[in-house]
């Protein structure tokens, strides 16, 4: 009789363990689903690092657009460049230690001596120019760069987020090829009878730092986004629409006062694109993890920022953040769009947009 007690007990604590035993079948199945979804996404993060390198179309635009925009600021600034940046920011001597700047970066630009100043405002036009063009883009860059922060160190008060966002990302981009196209450098590269060929290694570590680099750009720009829109959102003029409003009817930053004054009376599309700015700016990180909201995100910001800079004067921030937009192009699309440009007589044919820009 004991026996039989003694097996009823073990055959229903062995169907009370049964249901129990399917849970933790699930669970370890679902547990290794994912073990396995997680190596597949690491694996394709590696070989995109890996395997090429990307935004080469788009980086090239960079560069041009960053050029372009340092040699728009030293044009538009050159009949007050000492009273900016030379003997008329002296007063600031003693209050520059607070802004973080130390006194080596006045070295290239020396508030005392004005022909010398003047010597290097022009050889940073000419590394701007050189930029643009793409001259021997791995040497002129870190010296532009270098010229650039002394010359704006020399007044804190004067740059706005466009010049400190290209002196962060510039300093980023000193790790990435910038004359994939659309340069002398590119030119010069599909001229070379002999071409050397590189080792794999040395060219696995280019394309991984050259893709960290534009994935830093991309987090940076991506940030200012985010952190501008929380801002924004704190202030009572955003939330209500009417921000834009009290921008446009700033006499500082109306430099076509008919066009800003017919922008301004239009009170629909004040307020729809004051509040379309932040929630797109939030928003933003998550838009440009899906391809057609990617596109969409793309074509607003792009056009904010060009009606920034045309109504409210502010280009150089304008080209610095279209620039920055561009990265999250694809190559592929930029050939799409280059071979659609061929295709309707806008564009010569050619065996580049055929094969794309040579990595190196």
């Amino acid at each position: 009789m004991a026996r039989m007690v003694d097996r009823g007990r073990a055959l229903n604590t062995l169907l009370d363990d049964e249901p129990a035993r399917g849970i933790r079948r699930v669970h370890e199945t679902q547990w290794k689903s994912l073990r396995l979804r997680l190596s597949e996404s690491a694996q394709l993060v590696a070989e995109w690092f890996v395997i090429s390198k990307h935004a080469t179309y788009s980086l090239s635009i960079l560069r041009i657009l960053y050029g372009a925009a340092i040699v728009l600021h030293l044009v538009s600034n050159y009949s007050n460049r000492h009273y900016l940046w030379g003997a008329g920011v002296n007063w600031m001597a003693s209050e520059m230690g607070a802004f973080g700047y130390t006194s080596a970066l006045h070295i290239l630009f020396p508030r005392s001596n004005p022909l010398l100043f003047d010597l290097s405002y022009g050889v940073l036009f000419m590394l701007a120019a050189l930029f643009v063009i793409g001259w021997r883009t791995r040497a002129v860059m870190p010296i532009l760069l270098a010229f650039w922060l002394g010359l704006t160190s020399n007044n804190p008060l004067v740059p706005n987020s466009g010049d400190t966002l290209m002196r962060l990302t510039l300093l980023f981009l000193l790790f990435a090829d910038l004359s994939g196209c659309w340069s002398v450098d590119s030119w010069r590269r599909r001229r070379q009878v002999h071409k050397r060929s590189t080792p794999e290694t040395v060219q696995v570590v280019s394309n991984v730092v050259h893709n960290g680099a534009v994935v830093l750009c991309g987090y940076q720009v991506l940030l200012v986004y985010v952190t501008s829109a929380f801002y924004k959102i704190l202030t009572e003029e955003w939330r209500a629409g009417s921000a834009l409003y009290y921008a446009l009817s700033l006499d500082v930053f109306m430099p076509h006062e008919g066009l800003s004054e017919f922008v301004r009376q239009i009170t629909p599309v004040v307020v729809i694109a004051t509040v379309a700015t932040v929630w797109i700016q939030f928003a933003s990180p998550l838009l440009m993890l899906s391809r057609p909201l990617r596109v969409f995100a793309l074509l607003s910001l792009l056009g904010m920022h060009l009606g920034i800079g045309l109504l409210l004067g502010l280009w150089q921030f304008s080209l610095v953040m279209i620039a920055l937009d561009l990265l999250f192009v694809r190559d592929k699309s930029w050939r799409l769009a280059m071979r659609w440009a061929q295709e309707v007589g806008l564009l010569k044919r050619t065996d580049r947009t055929r094969h794309g820009p040579m990595a190196g």
